[in-house]
């Protein structure tokens, strides 16, 4: 006949799974087992690459508060502990900690890889275009600063295509800002300012089509027809075949579309979202 545990002792053996639990998990990764850097640095690659983000945390942050400034490890130590606290999503945590390569070390193999990360991780917190666009101001700061310092390193054209895909939202961003000058308060002027902004600083992007369309529709109503006309020469030049410009200015003349209105595309800085007051027109 089997023997049934009493109450004390079903205690007694649920203690004793919890505390072999516990002696397993005291088994895990733990930083101060590795008696060297190096051993520790391996060690916690091996948990990096095996997708343990919590462990390769714990070991990166016990190398960089550890080593020495001029430690040879401490630059890739700070690397990874970034890339870690990226894929945990963590993205300041993560720019704070790319930046600390390239500011300790700029000459570093490593320096344009953290670089582009520290870009990448504030992108990352930019989540659309209506919100603040704050973060995504410093990412293509830092982007372009990495075009100007390492303009021969590979990492500049995932740069180059991130400030893109920045410039885009940006210029939706404005648009929308115009959008509800227009719609919601209304007021023309300020409307012009962003839209006008927008076909100068953005060019390339979705946004200055429909900016373009925009400042015909504008002009149009509040009857300033030497503006409309430019617009239309504008949009004619830089959108020859477009159905809606085709709709909204008629057929281009031949003396029109000689040259392009569009300035040749290129990273241009970004521009300071506090605009100037509307002026009334004289």
């Amino acid at each position: 006949m089997s023997h049934i545990p009493n109450r004390v002792e079903f205690r007694l053996l649920v203690l004793l799974a919890v505390a072999t639990a516990l002696a397993g998990c005291g088994r895990g990764f733990q930083p101060r087992d590795y008696a060297t850097p190096e051993a520790l640095f391996q060690a916690t690659l091996l948990e990096f690459q095996a997708r343990k983000w919590d462990n390769a945390q714990l070991g990166f942050e016990r190398l960089t508060s550890d080593l020495s400034s001029r430690d040879p490890l401490l630059a890739p130590a700070y690397f990874y502990l970034a890339l870690t606290h990226e894929k945990k999503q963590e993205y300041l945590l993560a720019a704070q900690a790319f930046e600390r390569v390239t500011d300790g070390f700029p000459d570093d193999t490593l320096a344009p890889t953290a670089m582009l990360g520290t870009g990448r991780a504030y992108q990352s917190m930019w989540r659309r275009p209506s919100l603040d666009p704050e973060q995504g101001q410093k990412a293509a700061s830092v982007l372009r600063a990495l075009l100007s310092s390492y303009p021969e390193a590979r990492e500049t054209d995932d740069a180059k295509r991130r400030i893109v895909q920045l410039e885009e939202w940006f210029a939706e961003k404005d648009y929308l800002t115009a959008v509800h000058y227009i719609k919601v308060r209304p007021v023309v002027d300020g409307a012009i300012i962003y839209l006008k902004d927008i076909v100068t600083t953005y060019p390339t992007t979705k946004a200055a089509r429909l900016s373009w369309l925009r400042l015909h529709e504008l002009y149009t109503k509040i009857r300033w027809k030497e503006d409309a006309a430019e617009t239309c020469t504008a949009m004619w030049k830089a959108y020859p075949d477009d159905v809606e410009v085709k709709a909204a200015c008629g057929a281009a003349s031949a003396d029109s579309v000689k040259s392009n209105a569009v300035p040749p595309s290129g990273i241009t800085a970004p521009v300071a979202y506090a605009r100037p007051a509307p002026r009334a027109r004289g």
